[in-house]
């Protein structure tokens, strides 16, 4: 703080006194002060605070109408004028007076006749603390906001990091479960190799299938190769693989997709007896269309069947319901079951992450996020504790998905509605549930 700052200072003058304020306000201006304003009607004072918002005033006690003390007293109620320093130049400075006037709320007291050596000192000092305290609370405010940027740009480094450590969580997961795929496509590979080498011979030899005793052997062996490569297949779903030239898009109608689903997944709801028997239900909007792979789909839909299925304790319900929404193609599975907690759902999609206990792998759900991320969608799943779930598959309908172009892989619906009419049949078609 330099001369020259407090040169620029504002000073209010306040005495009923015409001569006094024009003696004191050219002794001001004397010494340097060029900004300085005189009220000599104290009913006046406060509209010319508000007007020329002083630094300093200098305050007569003695006044009528509205007295010093009374000035003091408006001034320190108020909580921005109170902060304004005010010297009393008093004619009558007793011992009572001036403890008054501090009490009131005055910063200093001079008595009249003052010397003026003695005046400037006491405002120079006045000045000096009223701009020392302005620069402070202005080094606090910005020190204040440079704290807030800091914890700004703080709280979003740590979200960044706890987002790079989930990233690189998610990696690792990534690295170990293709290690395993590893493991898995080398045990299924034998597994093959059985069955294909033994069904060769079956159909290459005539006389091996006329003998009933080889044949039901080499039957036997297929059957368990194929449910150990069932068991193997078991431990591994397709997900966060990129999608490779052979698996091409095509058209697809949801409805349809959503019916073979429910047919294919319904023999295993036989096995849980009548008393926990599940119906399913379907809200169809006419032919949703969407680019993609029947089978991926399929596997998704299925699995979110059973996942549906199995979170349903006793009897209950499962629907599925197909919509369109702007740009989308929305299919839903919605189960009455017992519902997942919000712990759950931050975790439910993590590959290997299960509440099934030893009965689940913690794939299923990673398996339906990977097929739904290589279609181009998403998935949004909401559920509450006793209340169900609902998971949502959304995807890019087919006006949007035929902007960019696509291989149309040929049909082989055929043999699989053979299939899915067989799987019907067995489950009981024609009814709400199996």
């Amino acid at each position: 703080m330099n001369e020259s700052t407090l040169k620029e200072a504002r000073i209010l003058m306040l005495d009923d006194e015409v001569g006094s304020t024009y003696l004191t306000t050219h002794l001001l201006q004397r010494i340097g002060y060029s900004r300085v304003e005189s009220v000599n009607d104290s009913t006046n004072i406060f509209a010319v605070i508000e007007s020329f918002a002083p630094d300093l005033i200098l305050l007569d006690l003695a006044m009528p109408k509205f007295n010093g003390f009374q000035v003091l007293d408006a001034l320190r109620r108020n909580p921005t004028k109170g902060e304004i320093p005010v010297l009393v130049l008093t004619g009558i400075a007793t011992t009572e007076n001036k403890r008054l006037a501090l009490a009131a709320g005055a910063t200093d007291l001079l008595a009249k006749p003052f010397d003026p050596p003695e005046i400037s000192m006491r405002i120079r000092n006045l000045l000096q603390a009223r701009f020392l305290r302005l620069e402070i609370e202005e080094q606090n405010r910005l020190l204040e906001e440079r704290v807030r940027l800091r914890t700004r740009d703080l709280e979003q480094a740590l979200e960044n990091l706890h987002a790079a450590q989930q990233q690189m969580l998610q990696q690792e997961r990534l690295r170990a479960f293709g290690e395993m795929a590893c493991g898995v496509v080398h045990d299924f590979s034998n597994a093959l190799m059985s069955i294909i080498g033994y069904s060769e011979m079956l159909l290459s030899n005539p006389a091996t299938r006329r003998d009933d005793a080889v044949a039901i052997d080499y039957l036997l062996i297929i059957n368990t190769a194929g449910r150990d490569g069932a068991h193997i297949v078991s431990r591994l779903r397709d997900f966060y693989r990129p999608r490779d030239a052979a698996n091409v898009f095509e058209a697809l109608d949801l409805n349809e997709i959503v019916t073979q689903s429910i047919a294919l997944a319904k023999p295993r709801c036989i096995k849980r007896g009548i008393d926990r028997r599940i119906s399913f239900e379907t809200e169809f909007v006419e032919s949703p269309k969407a680019n993609g792979i029947r089978a991926e789909l399929r596997e998704a839909l299925i699995n979110l069947i059973f996942n549906a299925v199995d979170a349903i304790p006793d009897a209950g319900r499962v629907t599925l319901r197909t919509r369109e929404r702007d740009s989308e193609a929305i299919i839903e599975v919605v189960d009455n079951g017992v519902g997942m907690t919000s712990e759950i759902l931050n975790h439910c999609l993590e590959p290997f992450f299960t509440t099934k206990g030893d009965a689940g792998t913690g794939l299923g759900l990673a398996m339906v996020f990977g097929i739904v991320q290589r279609h181009h969608g998403q998935v949004e799943i909401e559920s509450e504790p006793g209340l169900g779930a609902t998971v949502r598959i959304h995807m890019p309908s087919l006006a949007l998905a035929a902007s960019s172009p696509q291989a149309t892989a040929r049909s082989v619906e055929p043999l699989l509605n053979v299939l899915v009419d067989e799987q019907v049949v067995h489950s009981g078609a024609g009814r709400s549930g199996p």
